[in-house]
């Protein structure tokens, strides 16, 4: 048997994300009934975020007589997936990192099967019936001072030598100005693939979407345990589902997988949202709702909104310790909301003080700072984790990969490095936790002195080589 642990309170009002009240402002949703008796399919998928969504639906296109069903603790949409940034990006970006761990084909294939997630994300908000916010004005990384432009040049010289020169553009400040005239961005990259998206309104077209599929979905239904064996048996709070497969699609919940925890870690990450201003931003020349982050290692990420709001988040939230993603520190930390804070009010000193919210949220975040897709020994019950931040194209890039493992299918998804590699493993607790703190802190503090244009503290340098010692890329400058 396999206990599951209780998955994060996504319903918690006081710490919903702006998108959830906006979505819950403009419509009314109304739940599943939960699980009762005893269910019979093919597939369940536990967890009813963009990963189990996109999953479901994609068993169904490739087997349309197979009985799949869906079951979500709280409401389909409302954890991980309605609480990101909403930039929607593959991984042409991150070029330099994929061919360092896989070489220079392998890391064009990743990148081009992100590029058919973005396909496949463009067809859905083109073809659903549902307003997602859907913009595709392509994504920047801004350099904010004189390491992070050198950054920039390796992302350049990259592209070019693995032959895609066409895939980013290098921009000059007067060039950058024309996209987001911030004075804080020195230059940048454009890449012309890129998107926003209005998560959770995405997450709920999709659930609306699964639904017209006949999947079924039961909400408010909490799995308590997997009876190993053939077939296999759900166990919920107030019935049972008896299925072939199962497939775990709760995110942070995956980490009581051994081969999940061994490779991934729990941070957070924390995003605020301005007041509007149409006018501020128009000055600013940031028309367009266009994602954009700095080329930190902890990052900060931001991007517009239809009525003149900006999103700015980071991802240097509390770390986690062990496999406990219900602490209450990975969802609330005002430390890291102020941080957030001060971002946007550093790189949109004209938009109106204050912040109109702000939330948090933990993330998995995997050693090499990829996805993997996987199946746990001697079952069928297979998994996602590692998003690392990135969930909107990489959740959709799972729920091919998922689905091609719970089919049994050999194909370009299920043989590429999203289900085949060595995962690179983090060290054991208590050294994961503790020193991935001091890491962390350590490098905030080193890309901080480098914006304020000051030495580094010494002993921060130091601490942030560590990573490398341990073949980490996460962490590693």
């Amino acid at each position: 048997m396999i206990e599951l642990p209780r998955p994060v309170e996504a319903d918690d009002v006081s710490n919903l994300s702006w998108w959830q009240h906006d979505l819950r402002a403009a419509q009314s949703l109304a739940c599943a009934p939960p699980l009762a008796g005893t269910v019979n399919v093919d597939f369940v998928i536990i967890g009813g975020g963009f990963t189990g969504l996109w999953t479901a639906m994609t068993i169904k296109e490739r087997m349309p007589s197979a009985g799949v069903a869906v079951l979500e603790a709280y409401r389909c949409g409302a954890g991980a997936s309605s609480r990101n940034g909403g930039s929607v990006h593959g991984y042409w970006s991150a070029l330099s990192v994929l061919t360092d761990l896989f070489g220079p084909d392998k890391a064009i294939e990743v990148a081009r099967l992100g590029t058919k997630a973005q396909h496949k994300l463009r067809e859905f908000a083109n073809s659903t019936d549902r307003d997602i916010w859907w913009s595709e004005q392509g994504y920047l990384r801004v350099a904010t001072n004189t390491r992070q432009q050198l950054k920039a040049d390796v992302c350049i010289e990259t592209a070019r030598r693995l032959g895609v020169p066409e895939t980013v553009v290098k921009l000059r400040k007067d060039e950058l100005d024309h996209y987001c005239a911030s004075p804080f961005f020195k230059d940048g990259l454009f890449f012309p693939e890129g998107a926003t998206v209005h998560p959770a309104r995405l997450a709920e077209s999709l659930r609306c979407a699964a639904e017209r599929a006949e999947i079924g979905i039961f909400e408010s239904t909490l799995v308590t345990a997997i009876d190993k064996g053939d077939p296999l048996r759900i166990h919920t709070l107030g019935g049972e589902v008896i299925a072939r497969s199962v497939i775990l699609a709760t995110y942070t919940g995956t980490m009581t997988i051994p081969a999940v925890r061994a490779s991934n870690a729990l941070f957070s990450s924390f995003p605020v949202m301005s007041h509007p201003d149409e006018a501020a931003l128009t000055r600013m020349n940031y028309r367009d709702a266009r994602g954009i982050a700095d080329l930190r290692m902890f990052a900060h990420y931001f991007r517009r909104t239809r009525d003149g709001r900006v999103l700015m988040g980071t991802g240097a939230g509390p770390v986690g310790y062990g496999v406990a993603h219900n602490s209450r520190a990975l969802r609330r930390d005002q430390a890291s909301a102020d941080r957030a804070a001060l971002g946007l009010q550093r790189f949109f000193p004209t938009l109106p003080p204050g912040v109109a919210a702000a939330w948090g949220f933990p993330i998995e975040v995997s050693a090499d700072r990829l996805p993997y897709f996987g199946r746990v020994p001697g079952t069928r019950i297979f998994y996602g984790s590692g998003y690392t931040g990135h969930g909107v194209n990489a959740t959709c890039i799972a729920g091919e990969c998922l689905a091609s493992l719970a089919l049994g299918q050999s194909d370009e998804w299920s043989t590429s490095v999203f289900c085949n590699r060595k995962q690179v493993r983090f060290p054991s607790e208590p050294f994961r936790c503790f020193g991935g703190r001091a890491i962390r802190s350590s490098i905030v503090a080193c890309e901080d002195a480098e914006d304020a244009g000051r030495p580094s503290p010494p002993l921060a340098r130091l601490l942030a080589t560590a990573p490398s010692v341990f073949n980490l890329k996460i962490g590693t400058r």
